[in-house]
């Protein structure tokens, strides 16, 4: 009885110590924006898509997306999609914005402003910070 006693406490031990260890604690500021796409009144013939991947990951909805990848050409492609579904996207071969992709994590705020009449991204920036974290 003895010998189970100490071992039901050992375990017990254990199991807190091990509670304690796992359970991440986070403090800060935490970027939640979704994906918000609006035309520019500053330029009239461009249009804005902007938000976080937090946030756009941990929507309630499931039509919200952002994003840039790039190609190998190279060549850049930034889209986006809202919560009512509208659609934002362009292209870019200017080496300043496929430097600015290729920083891009899983937890950018990322915001492009593209010439609506041919789709080429006027802006692209990609914002790691610690807010941009879970």
């Amino acid at each position: 009885m003895k010998a189970n006693l100490k071992k039901a406490l050992g375990l017990a031990a254990l199991g807190m110590t091990l509670l304690a260890n796992t359970v991440p604690t986070w403090a800060g500021y935490v970027d939640y924006r979704g994906v918000i796409i609006e035309p520019k009144t500053s330029y009239p013939n461009e249009t804005e898509a902007f938000g976080s991947m937090v946030g756009t990951r941990d929507s309630a909805d499931n039509k919200q997306y952002i994003g840039c990848s790039l190609d190998a050409a190279p060549f850049v492609t930034c889209s986006a999609v809202d919560s009512t579904g509208k659609f934002a996207g362009c292209i870019s071969y200017d080496a300043g914005h496929i430097d600015a992709v290729q920083k891009m994590t899983d937890s950018s705020f990322i915001a492009f402003r593209f010439n609506r009449a041919n789709a080429t991204c006027v802006k692209v920036e990609i914002n790691n910070n610690s807010f941009g974290l879970r």
